[in-house]
């Protein structure tokens, strides 16, 4: 979710219902070179009392310094742990799900942050690296050994990508091998997946990733579900109002250049699936303001009120 659980997208899901949120990745040693990137990461809303801050790293020394010197005076609810990124700049530096094909460094990673944390750590794995390396018991007995407080896994290998289905059944293997709480993650889109995800798991709750992306509103479905309500799908018009917020939003918390690019990929989740959805998201790719995606964005709202 690099690239996209940004601030103003944590409080769009907010704002739906989501009940628990991460940040982008927050490289460790971006954080101990003072990265002015890196931590423009940090930035939270007034609103967000369970953010978690998510940071990535294979050093442990500069782990421990990044969150002794920059994590621990911050209002972050917990710290969790990146041992499940697959992209391969992050992978070829031994970072993210690199890390899995050792359980043993795991567990050292792991517990550089936990001796230096003062908030919980979690952690989010996948159930290994390739398919002859599937050790997700291993690595969240190596969490567990590390004194990390809640484990994510993601029921794909490192190699999967995202391709393929998420494996509920290694995902309930890591719930029976863990002593502290399991969230199981991947394929989640609604209120019926995440019934059988809990079901088949076992897991004590559910994360969701790509399903969020144009859809804040499954953190309502889910909720809704959950209190035995009968759930309205938002209409097209409900999803260009809530991307119409989101660039709101957005505007608030990065500069109009960058805002307008990265809400172009948001858009396009926002209208996917929608009546002339490729016309938008082409017609998306040549907005470049501020005031051009709010004029287009009307004008599609008004179309649906017309219809």
């Amino acid at each position: 979710m690099a690239g996209v659980t940004d601030v103003a997208f944590r409080r769009v899901c907010l704002g739906r219902g989501a009940l628990l949120m991460y940040t982008e990745m927050v490289s460790a040693k971006g954080l101990v070179y003072k990265n002015e990137n890196t931590r423009f990461l940090l930035e939270t809303g007034e609103e967000e009392r369970a953010t978690g801050v998510q940071i990535f790293g294979s050093d442990e020394a500069f782990l421990a310094s990044a969150v002794r010197d920059w994590l621990n005076d911050t209002s972050f609810a917990f710290i969790d742990i990146n041992m499940g990124c697959p992209v391969k700049k992050v992978v070829s530096n031994g970072e993210g799900s690199a890390l899995l094909r050792d359980p043993k460094k795991v567990c050292s990673v792991a517990r550089s942050i936990v001796e230096s944390s003062s908030k919980p750590v979690s952690a989010k794995i996948r159930t290994g690296y390739d398919e002859n390396t599937i050790n997700v018991t291993d690595n969240v007995k190596a969490l567990n050994d590390a004194g990390v407080g809640m484990i994510a896994v993601h029921g794909r290998t490192r190699e999967m990508f995202y391709s393929g289905k998420a494996d509920r059944e290694l995902i309930a293997k890591a719930v029976e091998a863990s002593g502290v709480p399991v969230i199981a993650n991947g394929d989640v889109s609604c209120y019926e997946d995440y019934v059988s995800m809990k079901r088949d798991t076992g897991a004590a709750g559910v994360m969701i990733g790509r399903g969020a992306m144009g859809n804040p509103f499954i953190f309502e479905e889910i909720a809704s579900g959950k209190r035995g309500e009968k759930y309205s799908p938002p209409t097209a018009e409900d999803r260009l109002r809530e991307a119409l917020r989101h660039l709101e939003l957005m505007k608030g918390y990065k500069d109009e250049r960058t805002a307008c690019r990265e809400f172009r990929k948001q858009l396009c989740w926002y209208t996917k699936g929608m009546s002339g959805g490729a016309a938008i998201r082409n017609e998306a790719t040549k907005i470049s303001s501020f005031s051009a995606f709010e004029g287009y964005i009307l004008s599609l709202i008004e179309k649906c009120s017309a219809v």
